[in-house]
Protein backbone atom coordinates (compact mmCIF):
# COMPACT_ATOMS: atom_id res chain seq x y z
CA UNK A 1 0.00 0.00 0.00
CA UNK A 2 2.73 2.24 -0.89
CA UNK A 3 5.83 3.87 1.56
CA UNK A 4 4.11 5.47 3.60
CA UNK A 5 3.91 4.12 7.16
CA UNK A 6 -0.03 3.42 7.67
CA UNK A 7 -0.87 1.04 10.39
CA UNK A 8 -4.12 1.57 10.94
CA UNK A 9 -5.69 1.99 7.23
CA UNK A 10 -3.64 -1.08 6.56
CA UNK A 11 -5.73 -2.64 9.49
CA UNK A 12 -8.70 -2.01 8.61
CA UNK A 13 -8.54 -2.98 4.88
CA UNK A 14 -7.02 -6.33 6.17
CA UNK A 15 -10.31 -6.73 8.63
CA UNK A 16 -12.64 -5.82 6.09
CA UNK A 17 -10.98 -8.02 2.88
CA UNK A 18 -10.70 -11.24 5.42
CA UNK A 19 -14.34 -11.16 6.75
CA UNK A 20 -16.43 -13.91 6.41
CA UNK A 21 -20.02 -14.25 8.19
CA UNK A 22 -19.42 -18.24 8.60
CA UNK A 23 -16.29 -17.41 10.77
CA UNK A 24 -18.11 -14.55 12.53
CA UNK A 25 -19.60 -15.69 16.01
CA UNK A 26 -23.77 -16.19 15.74
CA UNK A 27 -24.14 -13.57 18.28
CA UNK A 28 -22.11 -10.73 16.27
CA UNK A 29 -24.48 -11.99 13.30
CA UNK A 30 -27.91 -11.71 15.08
CA UNK A 31 -26.58 -8.72 16.14
CA UNK A 32 -26.13 -7.31 12.99
CA UNK A 33 -29.36 -9.25 11.82
CA UNK A 34 -31.28 -7.33 14.62
CA UNK A 35 -29.82 -3.83 13.71
CA UNK A 36 -30.63 -4.46 10.07
CA UNK A 37 -34.32 -5.02 10.73
CA UNK A 38 -34.43 -2.05 13.43
CA UNK A 39 -32.24 0.55 11.15
CA UNK A 40 -35.17 -1.04 7.96
CA UNK A 41 -38.45 0.16 10.47
CA UNK A 42 -37.64 3.68 11.26
CA UNK A 43 -36.26 4.34 7.22
CA UNK A 44 -39.58 3.37 6.53
CA UNK A 45 -41.44 5.30 9.02
CA UNK A 46 -39.28 7.89 7.93
CA UNK A 47 -40.86 8.01 4.59
CA UNK A 48 -43.53 9.87 5.54
CA UNK A 49 -42.15 12.81 7.43
CA UNK A 50 -41.42 16.27 5.68
CA UNK A 51 -38.14 15.80 5.23
CA UNK A 52 -38.88 12.35 2.92
CA UNK A 53 -41.16 14.35 0.64
CA UNK A 54 -38.15 17.36 0.25
CA UNK A 55 -35.66 14.74 -0.97
CA UNK A 56 -38.43 12.90 -3.03
CA UNK A 57 -38.81 16.26 -4.79
CA UNK A 58 -35.26 16.75 -5.47
CA UNK A 59 -35.03 13.05 -6.77
CA UNK A 60 -37.67 13.91 -9.10
CA UNK A 61 -35.99 16.88 -10.61
CA UNK A 62 -32.54 14.95 -11.29
CA UNK A 63 -33.30 11.56 -11.69
CA UNK A 64 -31.29 8.58 -12.27
CA UNK A 65 -31.41 5.20 -13.38
CA UNK A 66 -33.77 3.13 -11.57
CA UNK A 67 -31.35 0.81 -9.49
CA UNK A 68 -32.19 1.08 -5.77
CA UNK A 69 -35.55 1.96 -3.93
CA UNK A 70 -36.36 4.06 -1.76
CA UNK A 71 -38.03 2.51 0.89
CA UNK A 72 -41.60 3.23 2.03
CA UNK A 73 -42.19 5.36 -1.11
CA UNK A 74 -42.87 4.14 -4.79
CA UNK A 75 -39.63 5.01 -6.14
CA UNK A 76 -36.38 3.90 -7.59
CA UNK A 77 -33.56 5.67 -8.56
CA UNK A 78 -29.86 5.67 -8.43
CA UNK A 79 -28.25 3.91 -5.72
CA UNK A 80 -26.54 6.74 -4.40
CA UNK A 81 -29.77 8.90 -4.11
CA UNK A 82 -31.47 5.85 -2.81
CA UNK A 83 -28.57 5.75 -0.47
CA UNK A 84 -29.26 9.34 0.56
CA UNK A 85 -32.86 9.16 0.71
CA UNK A 86 -32.67 6.28 3.00
CA UNK A 87 -29.85 7.44 5.37
CA UNK A 88 -32.10 10.75 5.92
CA UNK A 89 -35.50 8.80 6.49
CA UNK A 90 -33.95 6.48 9.05
CA UNK A 91 -33.01 9.31 11.15
CA UNK A 92 -35.61 11.46 10.45
CA UNK A 93 -37.45 10.66 13.81
CA UNK A 94 -34.03 10.04 15.74
CA UNK A 95 -34.81 6.47 16.55
CA UNK A 96 -32.41 4.79 14.99
CA UNK A 97 -29.72 2.65 17.11
CA UNK A 98 -26.64 4.17 18.36
CA UNK A 99 -23.08 2.95 19.63
CA UNK A 100 -22.87 4.81 22.60
CA UNK A 101 -18.78 4.26 23.04
CA UNK A 102 -18.32 6.26 19.94
CA UNK A 103 -21.73 8.13 20.08
CA UNK A 104 -22.01 7.00 16.32
CA UNK A 105 -25.63 5.85 15.11
CA UNK A 106 -23.84 2.76 13.70
CA UNK A 107 -26.90 1.57 11.21
CA UNK A 108 -27.74 4.94 9.61
CA UNK A 109 -24.63 5.25 7.22
CA UNK A 110 -24.27 1.93 6.96
CA UNK A 111 -27.22 -0.15 6.20
CA UNK A 112 -28.51 2.59 3.69
CA UNK A 113 -25.31 1.56 0.97
CA UNK A 114 -25.87 -2.15 1.93
CA UNK A 115 -29.32 -2.29 0.69
CA UNK A 116 -29.38 -0.03 -2.05
CA UNK A 117 -25.87 -1.62 -3.53
CA UNK A 118 -26.87 -5.06 -2.49
CA UNK A 119 -30.05 -4.21 -4.54
CA UNK A 120 -28.41 -2.70 -7.53
CA UNK A 121 -25.77 -5.61 -7.31
CA UNK A 122 -28.46 -8.10 -6.82
CA UNK A 123 -25.88 -9.70 -3.61
CA UNK A 124 -27.20 -12.08 -1.16
CA UNK A 125 -28.36 -11.62 2.42
CA UNK A 126 -25.27 -13.29 3.48
CA UNK A 127 -23.66 -10.73 1.58
CA UNK A 128 -25.38 -7.38 2.99
CA UNK A 129 -24.81 -8.63 6.67
CA UNK A 130 -21.05 -9.23 6.00
CA UNK A 131 -20.63 -5.61 4.27
CA UNK A 132 -22.68 -4.07 7.33
CA UNK A 133 -20.94 -5.83 9.73
CA UNK A 134 -17.86 -4.64 8.19
CA UNK A 135 -18.87 -0.89 7.65
CA UNK A 136 -20.41 -1.18 11.12
CA UNK A 137 -17.09 -2.32 12.70
CA UNK A 138 -14.80 0.21 10.80
CA UNK A 139 -16.98 3.16 11.87
CA UNK A 140 -17.52 2.66 15.54
CA UNK A 141 -13.57 1.74 15.91
CA UNK A 142 -12.71 4.94 15.04
CA UNK A 143 -15.53 6.69 16.40
CA UNK A 144 -14.40 4.26 19.83
CA UNK A 145 -11.00 6.74 19.93
CA UNK A 146 -12.24 10.19 18.78
CA UNK A 147 -15.94 9.88 19.13
CA UNK A 148 -16.62 11.82 22.38
CA UNK A 149 -13.53 14.20 21.40
CA UNK A 150 -15.43 15.20 18.07
CA UNK A 151 -18.81 15.85 19.38
CA UNK A 152 -17.76 18.29 22.43
CA UNK A 153 -16.22 20.08 19.46
CA UNK A 154 -19.11 20.48 17.47
CA UNK A 155 -18.53 17.92 15.04
CA UNK A 156 -21.24 15.26 14.38
CA UNK A 157 -19.60 11.68 14.62
CA UNK A 158 -22.61 10.05 12.31
CA UNK A 159 -21.86 12.19 9.55
CA UNK A 160 -17.84 12.49 10.01
CA UNK A 161 -17.08 8.33 10.82
CA UNK A 162 -20.12 7.39 9.47
CA UNK A 163 -18.50 8.27 5.62
CA UNK A 164 -15.81 5.73 6.61
CA UNK A 165 -18.43 2.61 7.33
CA UNK A 166 -20.40 3.28 4.44
CA UNK A 167 -16.86 3.19 2.34
CA UNK A 168 -15.86 0.24 3.94
CA UNK A 169 -19.50 -1.61 3.54
CA UNK A 170 -19.45 -0.98 -0.01
CA UNK A 171 -16.02 -1.58 -0.83
CA UNK A 172 -16.70 -5.67 0.39
CA UNK A 173 -19.78 -5.85 -1.66
CA UNK A 174 -17.93 -4.37 -4.67
CA UNK A 175 -15.33 -6.91 -4.31
CA UNK A 176 -12.45 -3.93 -3.82
CA UNK A 177 -9.14 -5.12 -3.28
CA UNK A 178 -6.81 -3.62 -0.21
CA UNK A 179 -5.54 -0.78 -2.47
CA UNK A 180 -8.39 0.33 -3.98
CA UNK A 181 -10.31 -0.14 -0.37
CA UNK A 182 -7.55 2.08 1.10
CA UNK A 183 -7.94 4.67 -1.43
CA UNK A 184 -12.11 4.46 -0.88
CA UNK A 185 -11.45 5.03 2.70
CA UNK A 186 -9.13 8.35 1.38
CA UNK A 187 -11.69 9.65 -0.60
CA UNK A 188 -14.37 9.27 2.26
CA UNK A 189 -12.21 10.90 4.42
CA UNK A 190 -12.09 13.95 2.69
CA UNK A 191 -15.98 14.13 2.32
CA UNK A 192 -16.53 13.68 5.88
CA UNK A 193 -18.72 16.68 7.17
CA UNK A 194 -21.43 17.75 9.68
CA UNK A 195 -21.95 20.01 13.05
CA UNK A 196 -23.90 19.75 15.64
CA UNK A 197 -24.70 23.24 15.25
CA UNK A 198 -27.82 21.11 12.54
CA UNK A 199 -29.41 19.16 15.34
CA UNK A 200 -33.16 19.81 16.02
CA UNK A 201 -32.87 20.27 12.02
CA UNK A 202 -33.81 18.69 8.93
CA UNK A 203 -29.97 19.15 8.44
CA UNK A 204 -29.13 16.84 10.96
CA UNK A 205 -31.07 13.62 9.62
CA UNK A 206 -29.46 14.86 6.29
CA UNK A 207 -25.85 13.93 8.23
CA UNK A 208 -26.16 10.20 7.53
CA UNK A 209 -27.73 10.15 4.31
CA UNK A 210 -24.64 12.39 2.80
CA UNK A 211 -22.34 9.44 4.79
CA UNK A 212 -23.97 6.58 3.22
CA UNK A 213 -23.70 8.50 -0.13
CA UNK A 214 -20.17 10.00 -0.20
CA UNK A 215 -19.04 6.22 0.88
CA UNK A 216 -20.86 4.56 -1.64
CA UNK A 217 -19.16 7.64 -4.04
CA UNK A 218 -16.30 6.95 -3.01
CA UNK A 219 -16.40 2.80 -3.31
CA UNK A 220 -17.85 3.42 -6.55
CA UNK A 221 -14.47 5.83 -7.63
CA UNK A 222 -11.74 3.85 -6.33
CA UNK A 223 -11.95 0.79 -8.86
CA UNK A 224 -12.22 3.14 -11.49
CA UNK A 225 -8.19 4.38 -10.94
CA UNK A 226 -9.74 7.45 -8.56
CA UNK A 227 -7.54 8.14 -5.83
CA UNK A 228 -7.66 9.34 -2.55
CA UNK A 229 -4.88 9.79 0.76
CA UNK A 230 -4.20 6.21 1.58
CA UNK A 231 -2.84 7.99 5.35
CA UNK A 232 -6.41 9.69 6.10
CA UNK A 233 -6.37 7.43 9.04
CA UNK A 234 -2.24 7.59 10.30
CA UNK A 235 -1.52 11.22 8.91
CA UNK A 236 -0.96 13.82 11.53
CA UNK A 237 -2.73 16.42 8.74
CA UNK A 238 -5.58 13.69 8.02
CA UNK A 239 -8.81 13.68 9.51
CA UNK A 240 -8.27 12.84 13.38
CA UNK A 241 -5.06 15.29 13.54
CA UNK A 242 -6.85 17.92 11.57
CA UNK A 243 -10.63 18.07 13.48
CA UNK A 244 -8.92 17.08 17.17
CA UNK A 245 -5.22 17.25 16.89
CA UNK A 246 -5.20 13.66 17.43
CA UNK A 247 -2.60 12.09 15.68
CA UNK A 248 -3.12 8.32 16.84
CA UNK A 249 -5.83 6.08 16.41
CA UNK A 250 -3.57 3.23 16.34
CA UNK A 251 -6.27 1.56 19.14
CA UNK A 252 -8.89 1.12 16.28
CA UNK A 253 -6.70 -1.47 14.83
CA UNK A 254 -6.42 -3.54 17.58
CA UNK A 255 -8.16 -6.92 19.26
CA UNK A 256 -9.34 -7.84 15.41
CA UNK A 257 -11.92 -11.08 16.31
CA UNK A 258 -11.42 -10.13 20.29
CA UNK A 259 -13.66 -7.73 20.51
CA UNK A 260 -16.93 -6.61 18.38
CA UNK A 261 -18.52 -3.04 18.37
CA UNK A 262 -21.53 -4.54 17.00
CA UNK A 263 -22.23 -6.27 20.70
CA UNK A 264 -21.71 -2.86 22.15
CA UNK A 265 -24.74 -1.07 20.31
CA UNK A 266 -27.73 0.17 21.87
CA UNK A 267 -31.48 0.19 20.47
CA UNK A 268 -33.90 2.79 21.12
CA UNK A 269 -37.08 2.28 22.32
CA UNK A 270 -37.44 5.99 22.52
CA UNK A 271 -37.81 8.57 19.96
CA UNK A 272 -35.38 11.18 21.03
CA UNK A 273 -31.44 11.99 21.44
CA UNK A 274 -29.85 8.75 22.77
CA UNK A 275 -28.37 11.06 25.71
CA UNK A 276 -31.98 11.86 27.12
CA UNK A 277 -33.06 7.82 27.19
CA UNK A 278 -31.65 7.18 30.63
CA UNK A 279 -33.38 10.45 32.34
CA UNK A 280 -36.56 9.34 30.17
CA UNK A 281 -36.65 5.99 32.03
CA UNK A 282 -36.28 7.30 35.00
CA UNK A 283 -38.98 9.97 34.81
CA UNK A 284 -41.21 6.86 33.89
CA UNK A 285 -39.95 4.59 36.55
CA UNK A 286 -41.49 7.78 38.88
CA UNK A 287 -44.33 7.97 37.01
CA UNK A 288 -45.31 4.28 37.14
CA UNK A 289 -44.69 4.35 41.25
CA UNK A 290 -46.61 8.17 41.94
CA UNK A 291 -47.69 9.81 38.53
CA UNK A 292 -47.48 13.24 40.28
CA UNK A 293 -49.77 15.73 38.60
CA UNK A 294 -48.33 18.47 36.78
CA UNK A 295 -49.15 21.27 39.42
CA UNK A 296 -47.84 19.17 42.01
CA UNK A 297 -44.56 19.26 40.79
CA UNK A 298 -41.90 22.08 42.33
CA UNK A 299 -38.67 21.02 40.64
CA UNK A 300 -36.96 17.77 38.78
CA UNK A 301 -33.48 17.84 39.02
CA UNK A 302 -31.66 15.59 36.06
CA UNK A 303 -28.36 14.46 36.41
CA UNK A 304 -26.50 13.43 33.88
CA UNK A 305 -23.71 12.22 32.04
CA UNK A 306 -21.84 15.57 30.78
CA UNK A 307 -22.10 14.89 27.26
CA UNK A 308 -25.89 15.65 27.36
CA UNK A 309 -25.58 19.02 28.10
CA UNK A 310 -23.73 19.51 25.42
CA UNK A 311 -26.24 17.67 22.83
CA UNK A 312 -29.08 17.94 24.04
CA UNK A 313 -29.98 20.59 26.34
CA UNK A 314 -32.80 22.58 24.07
CA UNK A 315 -33.92 24.94 27.04
CA UNK A 316 -37.28 26.13 24.89
CA UNK A 317 -38.04 24.23 22.15
CA UNK A 318 -40.07 25.41 19.27
CA UNK A 319 -40.65 22.21 17.07
CA UNK A 320 -40.73 18.37 17.64
CA UNK A 321 -37.31 17.98 16.32
CA UNK A 322 -36.02 20.38 18.91
CA UNK A 323 -37.74 18.39 21.54
CA UNK A 324 -35.94 15.24 20.86
CA UNK A 325 -32.67 17.38 21.94
CA UNK A 326 -34.01 18.81 25.03
CA UNK A 327 -33.81 16.76 28.36
CA UNK A 328 -36.44 19.17 29.97
CA UNK A 329 -39.18 18.36 27.38
CA UNK A 330 -38.38 14.84 27.39
CA UNK A 331 -38.37 14.64 31.35
CA UNK A 332 -41.68 16.22 31.23
CA UNK A 333 -43.65 14.30 28.89
CA UNK A 334 -42.63 11.19 30.58
CA UNK A 335 -43.57 12.18 33.74
CA UNK A 336 -47.03 12.91 32.81
CA UNK A 337 -47.51 11.01 29.73
CA UNK A 338 -45.23 7.62 30.52
CA UNK A 339 -43.51 7.70 26.94
CA UNK A 340 -41.10 9.53 24.89
CA UNK A 341 -42.74 7.11 21.64
CA UNK A 342 -43.06 9.15 17.70
CA UNK A 343 -46.55 10.18 19.00
CA UNK A 344 -45.07 12.39 21.95
CA UNK A 345 -42.99 14.46 19.70
CA UNK A 346 -45.36 17.14 18.19
CA UNK A 347 -46.87 20.69 18.05
CA UNK A 348 -49.89 19.48 20.18
CA UNK A 349 -47.39 17.81 23.05
CA UNK A 350 -44.82 20.90 22.53
CA UNK A 351 -48.02 23.46 22.90
CA UNK A 352 -49.57 21.29 26.05
CA UNK A 353 -49.48 23.98 29.07
CA UNK A 354 -49.10 20.85 31.58
CA UNK A 355 -46.07 19.54 29.42
CA UNK A 356 -44.79 23.07 29.53
CA UNK A 357 -45.08 23.87 33.11
CA UNK A 358 -42.96 20.82 34.08
CA UNK A 359 -40.74 21.60 31.19
CA UNK A 360 -40.08 25.23 33.33
CA UNK A 361 -39.43 23.09 36.62
CA UNK A 362 -36.50 21.18 34.74
CA UNK A 363 -32.96 21.41 35.77
CA UNK A 364 -30.13 19.38 34.08
CA UNK A 365 -27.06 19.20 35.69
CA UNK A 366 -23.70 17.11 34.17
CA UNK A 367 -22.07 14.65 36.32
CA UNK A 368 -18.98 13.71 35.39
CA UNK A 369 -19.27 10.20 37.24
CA UNK A 370 -22.07 9.16 35.28
CA UNK A 371 -21.85 7.13 32.17
CA UNK A 372 -23.93 7.98 28.94
CA UNK A 373 -26.45 5.66 29.84
CA UNK A 374 -26.90 6.70 33.46
CA UNK A 375 -29.19 9.19 35.01
CA UNK A 376 -30.28 10.10 38.42
CA UNK A 377 -34.00 11.89 38.62
CA UNK A 378 -35.60 13.54 41.69
CA UNK A 379 -38.70 15.11 41.58
CA UNK A 380 -39.56 17.44 44.89
CA UNK A 381 -43.59 18.38 45.19
CA UNK A 382 -45.05 21.05 46.70
CA UNK A 383 -45.91 18.72 49.49
CA UNK A 384 -42.64 18.46 50.61
CA UNK A 385 -42.18 14.68 49.43
CA UNK A 386 -39.09 13.79 47.15
CA UNK A 387 -39.43 11.25 44.54
CA UNK A 388 -35.92 9.89 43.17
CA UNK A 389 -34.92 6.92 40.08
CA UNK A 390 -31.56 6.00 39.46
CA UNK A 391 -31.32 4.34 36.07
CA UNK A 392 -27.58 2.40 36.07
CA UNK A 393 -28.69 1.43 32.53
CA UNK A 394 -31.24 3.00 29.87
CA UNK A 395 -33.51 -0.13 28.13
CA UNK A 396 -32.17 -0.69 24.90
CA UNK A 397 -28.30 -0.63 26.29
CA UNK A 398 -26.05 -3.70 26.41
CA UNK A 399 -26.61 -3.75 30.08
CA UNK A 400 -30.39 -3.92 29.49
CA UNK A 401 -31.15 -5.15 25.83
CA UNK A 402 -34.85 -5.41 24.73
CA UNK A 403 -34.99 -8.61 22.99
CA UNK A 404 -35.39 -9.42 19.24
CA UNK A 405 -39.36 -9.48 19.78
CA UNK A 406 -38.85 -6.44 21.11
CA UNK A 407 -37.20 -4.88 18.33
CA UNK A 408 -39.78 -6.60 15.94
CA UNK A 409 -42.54 -5.18 17.64
CA UNK A 410 -40.99 -1.68 16.99
CA UNK A 411 -40.38 -2.84 13.44
CA UNK A 412 -43.91 -3.39 12.94
CA UNK A 413 -45.43 -0.55 14.85
CA UNK A 414 -43.18 2.18 12.81
CA UNK A 415 -43.74 -0.27 9.32
CA UNK A 416 -47.08 -0.69 9.83
CA UNK A 417 -47.86 3.56 9.60
CA UNK A 418 -46.98 3.17 6.24
CA UNK A 419 -47.39 -0.49 5.08
CA UNK A 420 -50.09 -3.05 4.94
CA UNK A 421 -50.28 -5.49 7.85
CA UNK A 422 -49.41 -8.21 5.50
CA UNK A 423 -46.35 -6.97 3.89
CA UNK A 424 -44.98 -5.87 7.11
CA UNK A 425 -45.31 -9.36 7.89
CA UNK A 426 -43.81 -11.00 5.36
CA UNK A 427 -41.26 -8.07 5.58
CA UNK A 428 -40.71 -9.35 9.78
CA UNK A 429 -40.11 -12.85 8.51
CA UNK A 430 -37.75 -11.96 5.75
CA UNK A 431 -35.61 -9.69 8.08
CA UNK A 432 -35.32 -12.52 10.22
CA UNK A 433 -34.31 -15.08 7.89
CA UNK A 434 -31.68 -12.37 5.91
CA UNK A 435 -28.79 -14.94 6.17
CA UNK A 436 -30.40 -17.22 3.44
CA UNK A 437 -32.13 -14.68 0.96
CA UNK A 438 -31.01 -15.19 -2.04
CA UNK A 439 -31.09 -11.14 -3.65
CA UNK A 440 -31.76 -8.30 -1.26
CA UNK A 441 -33.28 -6.97 -4.14
CA UNK A 442 -36.30 -8.88 -2.74
CA UNK A 443 -36.34 -7.12 0.77
CA UNK A 444 -36.08 -4.08 -1.55
CA UNK A 445 -39.44 -4.35 -3.17
CA UNK A 446 -41.75 -5.66 -0.19
CA UNK A 447 -40.14 -2.18 1.65
CA UNK A 448 -41.05 -0.32 -1.19
CA UNK A 449 -44.87 1.31 -0.74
Amino acid sequence: MGAQNTPVMDGLVDFVLGLELAALPPAVVEAANRSMTDWLGTAIRGSIEPLADAIAKVIDVTGGDAQSTVVGRGRRTSALLAALANGAQCHALDFDDTHLPSVVHGSAAVAPVVLALGEWRHASGADALTAFIAGFEVETRIGRVIGRRLTERGWHVTATVGTFGAAAAAGKLLGLNGAQLAHALGIAGTQAAGLTQSFGTMAKPLHPGKAAMNGLLAALLAPEGFTGSTAMLDAPDGIAGTFLGVTDLGSAAEDFGKRWELLQNSTKFYAACHLTHATIDGARAIRDKSAPPADAIESVLCRVNPLALKVADQRDPKTPLEGKFSIRFCAATALLHGDAGEAEFTDARLADPAVARVMARVTPEGDASFAIPVAHVTVRLKDGRVLEERIGAARGTPDNPGTREDVETKFRRLAGTVLPVERVERLTRTMRELPGVADVADVAALAAR
